[in-house]
């Protein structure tokens, strides 16, 4: 299998992160750092199947990947743990709770990009039967929405509220257990990222994202993001494609 191509700058862009203004001068001078957690493989994601909010088990690899999950947020002093309520989430979220004794919220504001008329259906099955539509996906990835599906800025909306309870939350290290592409959407909206960044990343099933966020706005130092992968790490910059 050929080696996933990274990029070794994360950053953060020059747009305005809609959540870093509300990291107030009046909170504590510490880093909150919150761990993006994928839930681990399934068999539609094995067989190329898009999911959306439909429930799908994991498999072998994912009750493994979730194992693996656990042991390493268990070595990083979790203090609260969120998860999406989608089967595949909650059962990577309660395989993770065996090694972090802590209690999971789960909160359906963090399920799955809403796919549709989509959901269910082979990636190849949807091209073919969808032409168009997919065509006009792939043109404007962030704004289209496709038969009955969401877009990014539905997505952003939609977490929003979420994103700004994280940061308020006086935990210091928070694990949020939810999906490859709402998970994203977060992590981008933490770092500030613009829409092409935003687009430009990937989270595998076997990726933790690592989002440190400044003590104070006033600091005006940039989140700083790294990853975990396989349960190795911290490890510099994003996963763009496998």
């Amino acid at each position: 299998m050929a080696p996933r191509a990274q990029s070794s700058k994360p950053g953060c862009s020059s747009a305005p992160c809609p959540v870093r203004s509300r990291i107030g001068q009046s909170c504590p001078i510490s880093t909150k750092t919150i761990y993006f957690v994928r839930h681990g493989q399934t068999e539609w994601n094995a067989s190329g199947r898009m999911q959306g909010q439909k429930n799908s088990d994991l498999n072998d690899v994912g009750r493994q990947q979730a194992e693996v999950h656990g042991r390493l947020l268990a070595a990083l002093g979790i203090e609260a743990m969120y998860a999406s309520p989608l089967d595949r989430a909650r059962q990577t979220a309660e395989i993770v709770r065996r090694y972090v004794d802590r209690e999971i919220r789960f909160d359906d504001r963090i399920m799955e990009w809403d796919c549709g008329d989509w959901s269910g259906h082979l990636r190849a099955r949807v091209r073919t039967r969808w032409p168009e539509q997919w065509a006009a996906l792939v043109a404007d990835p962030f704004h289209y929405r496709g038969p009955g599906c969401e877009n990014y800025p539905d997505m952003i909306a939609r977490t929003q509220p979420f994103v700004d309870e994280l940061v308020a939350n006086p935990a210091s290290a928070i694990a949020v257990i939810s999906h490859g592409l709402i998970g994203r959407v977060m992590v981008g909206m933490l770092m500030g990222y613009s829409e092409t960044e935003m687009l430009g990343f990937r989270q595998p099933n076997d990726v933790i994202y690592r989002v440190q966020l400044p003590g104070t706005a006033a600091s005006r130092i940039h989140p700083k993001l790294h990853r975990f992968e396989d349960g190795n790490g911290p490890l510099d910059g994003i996963v763009v494609h496998r």
